[in-house]
């Protein structure tokens, strides 16, 4: 294997990795009732979960540190990103129940709904919006890559799926990092959840920023 082909390896190997977390998570999905199905499938969920966004830290750090950026890896990496959050965050929202169980049953009320359905919609249109607008800038020939803002926002994404699995799954008592538990103590649980929301805002608000400077014939 030619070594340069290593990052796109790794964000095609995220994809695989994601769609096998989702086979899990649609698993959960139809667990409602069952709860030792629930932490099953939670459990597995959440590990291929999280190898999956390690990857997301490895490709592109690798590409840029050997100057082994190709135009695939450029198309293929943010839209394996989009699959992985979108689709985790889709299917914690076709899993409403998930606040009804362990650990959260008991201060349901304190949560409301983990993921409501409003926020995986804003989520895809702003997604929606970044992908018009790359497809639109650099249709003129002119560059439209990723910034800090989504890679943050993709982060927050992510560790958020990951308190949701981990919790349903018991993932740190089955570590021994029972501290763990403060993650999703409702203030912080829900406050991160409106960090998520609002990097995802603030995100898109850049890009389009940036998309009606080039557009413009301003510097980005």
């Amino acid at each position: 294997m030619n070594a340069r082909q290593l990052p796109n390896l790794l964000t095609f190997s995220r994809l695989l990795l994601a769609v096998v977390s989702f086979w899990f998570l649609h698993l959960l999905s139809h667990s409602a009732g069952d709860l030792e199905a629930i932490r099953h499938n939670s459990f597995i969920a959440f590990w291929f979960y999280l190898v999956a966004v390690s990857t997301d830290f490895l490709d592109g750090r690798i590409a840029r540190r050997y100057g082994w950026v190709t135009a695939l890896g450029r198309v293929a990496d943010p839209v394996v990103d989009k699959v992985l959050t979108l689709g985790g965050l889709i299917f914690l929202v076709a899993a409403p129940f998930l606040v009804d169980v362990e650990p959260f049953g008991e201060r349901a009320d304190a949560y409301g709904e983990l993921v409501p359905a409003w926020a995986a919609v804003l989520v895809l249109a702003r997604e929606f919006l970044v992908t018009a607008l790359r497809g639109l800038v650099e249709s003129r020939g002119m560059e439209f890559p990723a910034e800090m803002a989504g890679k943050w926002k993709m982060t927050f994404q992510s560790i958020y799926v990951l308190i949701i699995l981990g919790a349903a799954g018991g993932v740190p008592g089955a570590i021994y990092l029972d501290f763990l538990g403060l993650l999703w103590e409702p203030a912080v649980l829900n406050g991160l959840f409106w960090i998520v929301i609002l990097m995802t805002v603030y995100s898109g608000v850049t890009y389009v920023a940036r998309a009606v400077r080039l557009l413009r014939g301003q510097k980005p």
